[in-house]
Order: structure tokens, then sequence, then C-alpha cells
């Protein structure tokens, strides 16, 4: 059965049906015992980007904020049975030209993860909507 983890602060642990793992902005709690499949940062602040917490496969992919937004393009990904849309996230402190947020599709189900404080508080925004 597929699981996310909610690790604290922006950071979350989805395992796929498969065992596919993907961590999304490493930083904050536990939860990082399983090696990661693909690794998601949505903007170099240290608190969003610590992947040295995160064990590595050999071929562990890492998708950076630098790598899903591209001259004002942003980007999808489909990786480890996992579909990735790189949405705008920005705001006065987080540059729209350095960050992004990540539409996940996992399971028929969507996930929109942006992690900026100023605009949607200490939680963040998440949403899950069902896929069509």
């Amino acid at each position: 059965m597929a699981r996310l983890l909610y690790q604290g602060h922006g950071s979350l642990r989805f395992v796929s049906n498969e065992g596919k793992v993907l961590y999304l902005d490493p930083f904050a709690g536990g939860g990082y015992d399983l090696p990661a499949d693909l690794v998601l940062i949505t903007h170099e602040h240290y608190d969003h980007n610590q992947i040295n917490l995160v064990p590595m496969k050999p071929r562990t992919i890492i998708i950076r904020s630098k790598d899903a937004l591209i001259n004002g393009v942003y980007h999808h990904f489909d990786y480890c049975g996992f579909h990735i849309q790189a949405v705008p996230a920005y705001n006065a402190n987080h540059p729209r030209n350095e960050c992004v947020g990540y539409l996940l599709e996992v399971l028929r189900t969507r996930h929109l993860h942006h992690r900026l404080h100023a605009d949607f508080g200490q939680d963040g925004y998440r949403l899950c909507l069902p896929a069509d």
C-alpha cells in the first residue's frame, strides 16, 4: 500500500505501491531510513535541500528547482511511477526564477506541494485532488 509521511516543515516522504521512495524538501523530522529513488527540491534554502539526510540508491534521481524551471519554462517528469509537474511558487522572499512547487500524481491522486512561508503559513499548502 502507498504511504505518505509528513516529516515536518516542508519535508515529505512518499512510498509507492511498488516500493519506490520519493523525498520532497528533506530537512525536518525523522523517517530518512529508506533509500531514495527520487528526491525533489523546491528551492535552495537550507531548510529545504538537505539531501545529505537521505540515503541514496546507486541511481537516485535528484530534481532541483533549477532542473524543473529552465528559462521560464516549468517542466514535467515521469520517474519511478511518479508523474511530476513543476508549477510556479514564489513570494517576496522566494524569487520566481529560483523556486518551484510540484504537482505530483501518485496512485491517480494529485498532490500539490508549495512551501512558501509568507504566502501559505508555517505548514505550507498541500492539496490532494482525484486525478482525471
